[in-house]
Parts: C-alpha cells; structure tokens; sequence
C-alpha cells in the first residue's frame, strides 16, 4: 500500500490484480461447485423418474430416452461390447446376435423385454432367465445320422429359396417334421418360436452363420448360447438406461407389433 499526498492509502496494482484473480477464482469454483451439485440432483431424479416409469413408455418421452441412452451408452460399451461388439452387431463366431435389427430371439424387443434378458440373462443360472430349452446336440445324440443332417440343411435351403437337391429337402422335411423334432422349437415353418428363444431358419439373420458348416455343426452338436444376469451388478437405473438405449438403436420402435396388437395375439 502507498499513501497519496494527503495521508489516502493506495493499493499497489499488482496487489490489486492478484486480489481480483483470488475473487475470480472463488466465484469460478462456486460456480462449478453449484454446476456440479445441480447436474448430480438432476442425475439423481432423472434416475428416479426413469425407473418410476411405466417401461414402454418411456419411448414416447424424449427427455427420458436421452437420459436413458446417455447413461445406457456408457453401461453398454463398459459391460457388453466385449461380446456384442462395440457397433451392437454382434458376432457369428460367439454366436451374439445384432442388436441393431428388428429382429429378437426373446419376446418383442419392447424395454421392458430387453430389460427383462438384460436383468436375469439367458442361461445364465438365474431361475429366471429365459431357460427353456437349447439347441439338442442331435448328432452326437445319436437322434439323426449325418446324412439326415445334410438332408435337414437341404429343407432349410429349400425354405430359403436358395438351391438344393430337391429329393434331399423333401427327406430333410420329414426329419424336420418328425425324426429330428425340429418344429417343436422352431415351429411347423421354420420360422421360430420366441418363447423358446428358437430363431427363425427363414430370414437372412444367422447367429452362428449361414454355411453348410456351420448349421452342420449347430444340428451336430448343438449350441447352448449365455448372457451373464445382470441384476445385483449393475443398478436398476443403469439396467432400465441400457434397456432404453438398446431399443433406442433397434428397430424395434417402428417395426413391433404394438401393446394391443401383441395383447390381441395372446
């Protein structure tokens, strides 16, 4: 401090910078601390209100959906990428299907159906996940012989619409139909039975792949697909969030059947 003539202090500049930095500074860290405190309290209710909500109907919120698919994004890539892949499309080797189709081995692929397989897992040794049944190693079983399995291939050609000796699809549709008790999983058509978690043979979407070798291989000696149960690993909010965003990137919204036409059939 110096003194002007007259006896009035004066405050040195550079005393006086470092004093407005100081205030800078404090009123910046306030700042953020209030910024800080206002994000984690919305955090907070914006979590209550999405695991307070109806689960199908959080789609027709978009404050919700951006909430859930912030939070759902980063769950995703931390605990399911490893097998679905870090684009959700999945993987032939694994045997992890595309997450990014509107096609589900289980239900409808509503939130509350994704929620359900992401909460109890698929064979996962929770009581309740989806453990209906598997793909029966029907080879090594002894039910059919390897010609009947090439046969089997043949009808699913058949169905495909792609070549195949016709002799060979007609012996596979009987095998299909009765020896190798195919449609009890698949159904009559081939076209799969979602509480069974049995895919359809018809469409262009393959698990494990599409080759000879392949569907060989799965009739052999079966296959006998998990996803880990999640509950009590991850909490109920980031369980419902990964739901939201994994419909969010399906094409589930646009393409399902909706409540009441699902209530309509059955």
């Amino acid at each position: 401090m110096t003194k002007r003539p007259g006896g009035a202090a004066q405050e040195r500049p550079a005393a006086s910078r470092r004093r407005k930095l100081r205030r800078a500074v404090t009123a910046v860290g306030v700042l953020a601390f209030a910024l800080l405190g206002y994000s984690e309290a919305r955090a907070y209710f914006m979590g209550r209100e999405l695991v307070s909500a109806a689960p199908d109907s959080i789609a027709a919120d978009p404050a919700l959906v951006a909430f859930g698919n912030a939070l759902g994004r980063s769950a995703y890539q931390a605990n399911c990428a490893s097998c679905h892949g870090a684009d959700l499309k999945g993987s032939h080797a694994k045997g992890t299907p595309d997450l990014t189709d509107d096609v589900w081995l289980y239900d409808f692929g509503r939130v509350s159906d994704i929620e359900r397989t992401v909460l109890y897992g698929i064979r996962s040794g929770d009581a309740r996940s989806h453990n209906v049944t598997d793909m029966p190693a029907l080879g090594l079983q002894k039910q059919i012989t390897p010609d009947e399995i090439k046969d089997v291939i043949a009808f699913v050609h058949a169905l495909r619409k792609e070549p195949a000796d016709p002799e060979a699809a007609k012996r596979g549709d009987r095998i299909f139909q009765d020896k190798g008790v195919c449609y009890d999983c698949h159904g009559r058509d081939a076209t799969g039975i979602s509480d069974y978690g049995a895919p359809n043979l018809v469409d262009n979407e393959w698990l494990f792949g599409g080759d000879d070798a392949t569907i060989y291989k799965s009739v052999y000696d079966g296959r006998h697909g998990k996803c880990p149960a999640w509950i009590g690993r991850l909490s109920f909010p980031t369980i419902r969030a990964l739901a939201v965003y994994l419909h969010s990137m399906s094409k589930e919204s646009s393409d399902s059947p909706s409540l009441a036409e699902d209530s309509a059939h059955g």
